[in-house]
């Protein structure tokens, strides 16, 4: 994944969530599937937290390219923050859509890019997933947000979400 990087400086939020809708697209499955063994036998024990395990596998080589490339989308990150893949911030996100077995969460990541005092903007990453045992029933989406502040960025993610 992500062998040469397709993340340039100058890149708006929309183009950088476009280059990342395409790596998740190509690899989500093959990352579930290399590692869904492993997965299924610990989600008794881990319940929700076993997604943050193929998070953590998905998810670093796509935001460690965008990180080379300049960009960062973690911002100041607290004792208390719990951070998934390296690059998503279990409290920057919301889970109130969809049934038990194809729940949706979406994450929001300010993205700023070196040199800039304005962020890019802020990616908004969708990952659905099931409470009933563990599955993973369709690939993670992204989109871009011109919100800044969590209030913006809560109403954008509401917003995407009613669209859908």
């Amino acid at each position: 994944m992500m062998t040469d990087s397709k993340f340039v400086p100058g890149m708006t939020a929309e183009d950088l969530a476009a280059v990342i809708q395409n790596e998740l697209a190509s690899h989500w499955k093959q990352v579930l599937e290399a590692h869904r063994a492993e997965l299924e036998k610990v989600f008794p024990e881990l319940e929700d937290s076993t997604y943050g395990l193929y998070l953590d596998r998905l998810l670093p080589p796509i935001f460690g390219a965008l990180e080379q490339a300049g960009y960062s989308v973690l911002g100041e990150v607290k004792e208390t923050d719990f951070i998934i893949g390296g690059c998503l911030n279990f409290s920057c996100s919301l889970e109130q859509w969809g049934p038990e077995h194809h729940r949706s969460r979406v994450f929001w990541m300010p993205v700023r890019e070196e040199g800039r005092s304005e962020p890019v903007g802020t990616l908004l990453l969708d990952f659905f997933h099931s409470h009933t045992g563990f599955e993973v029933p369709e690939g993670p989406r992204i989109t871009a947000a011109a919100a800044a502040d969590r209030q913006e960025i809560v109403a954008a993610v509401r917003r995407w979400k009613e669209s859908a």
